[in-house]
């Protein structure tokens, strides 16, 4: 197996799928918000610098010395962007500064020096081997920059969870924590590169760097779809749930049943329960359970079930459920809401998860929210 080309090849189909996400991004929003734009430079930078070093690999470069030797450090911006993403996703940008400026000019500066490099090595004032250190130099002094910028998004999202108070309930930010977890690795994997590319004879670059750019594109590209998720899931579910909130009023209907087969006391007790779950709306809550719920009405686990039960004719889960799933068909069917994605649907009326969403809507109706959708979107 020839590795360097199996590695050259998974760098130029990342970066056409880069390219390829940074299309697809902007056709598909109707309105480009600046986290969009972010995330896209994110993974265009990460692109630009896989192609880049394509190119350079399978020699496609000018003959003149200047032009021949001359890389854009593409891949002091990437992190910057993530981080820049990062605020304005939480809504900090009014708290917190995202380094934009000082990346752009550590980028240019960097430009700069290689450029003077360059000159200098061409007029023979530098030997040839200056080029060699200058790219060690510029490798080490965007590690550390990008440590600096990767240590300002760990404590933010470790220790300044207080900051965004607003975006909790709808993203727990476990992604961010994953791929904060996992760019820990991609640093050991870049400093090993940079000792590398200083200390040992037998291995230098591209070589080096081949699986710091594997690993790191596979993880960015990751974020990339991910995040583009997240955010418009995020903004989904918050527009959706200041609808409900505008538009679900209504005082909740009792439910009527066999009275001969319960007591009117039975009922009663039950319909008050009901009026205080869906008045309160305490299913939206994706945590509910039925002890939380009996410690709220000051009613033991068992009493409760047992009416539950008995009453609904159904479990208290399924109970749950059923009013969760009937809320999304509302949802689902109404013109309004069309532009909003199933997924934030199914989390806004209190499912945890799109796969719980899916199999309990699936049981209660016999059809996926899709298929449901689709339906009443074709009957006008």
């Amino acid at each position: 197996m020839n590795v360097p080309a199996v590695l050259n090849f998974l760098l130029i189909a990342g970066a056409v799928q880069g390219f390829a996400f940074n299309i697809g991004t902007f056709l598909v929003r109707k309105k480009i918000e600046r986290p969009v734009v972010l995330l896209n430079l994110l993974v265009f930078f990460l692109s630009l610098n896989n192609l880049q070093s394509w190119l350079i690999t399978k020699g496609f470069v000018f003959d003149h010395f200047f032009l021949k030797h001359f890389v854009f450090p593409w891949y002091v911006l990437i992190l910057p962007m993530f981080y820049a993403f990062l605020i304005y996703y939480l809504n900090l940008e009014k708290r917190r500064i995202p380094f934009l400026r000082l990346s752009i000019a550590v980028f240019i500066a960097e430009l700069l020096a290689r450029s003077i490099v360059l000159v200098l090595v061409d007029q023979g004032v530098l030997d040839f081997d200056a080029i060699s250190t200058y790219n060690a130099l510029e490798d080490a002094i965007t590690l550390l920059y990008s440590l600096f910028i990767f240590g300002k998004a760990v404590r933010l999202i470790f220790n300044y969870s207080d900051l965004y108070p607003d975006i909790l309930p709808f993203d727990d930010l476990n992604w961010i924590k994953r791929f904060i977890k996992w760019g820990g690795i991609i640093f050991v994997l870049w400093g090993i590169a940079v000792l590398l590319n200083i200390f040992s004879d037998a291995i230098k670059a591209p070589h080096s760097y081949y699986p710091l750019r594997i690993a790191s594109s596979v993880l960015i590209y990751w974020i990339g779809y991910q995040a583009f998720f997240r955010y418009v899931l995020l903004k989904d579910r918050v527009v959706i749930r200041r609808q409900i909130g505008l538009t679900d009023e209504t005082t909740p209907a009792s439910l009527t049943h066999n009275v001969s087969r319960k007591s009117e006391k039975q009922e009663a007790e039950f319909n008050k329960i009901h009026h205080y779950i869906v008045g309160q709306k305490k299913y939206y809550d994706p945590a509910l359970s039925l002890e939380r719920l009996s410690e709220e009405l000051d009613m033991s686990t068992g009493k409760l079930s047992t009416l539950v039960n008995q009453i609904s004719q159904r479990n208290f889960s399924d109970y749950i459920n059923g009013l969760r799933i009937d809320d999304a068909k509302k949802l689902l069917s109404d013109t309004d809401f069309k532009d909003y994605t199933i997924v934030a649907i199914g989390l806004e009326c209190g499912f945890n998860s799109k796969s719980t969403f899916y199999t309990a809507f699936k049981k209660f109706t016999g059809q996926t929210p899709t298929a449901y959708r689709k339906y009443h979107s074709s009957r006008g």
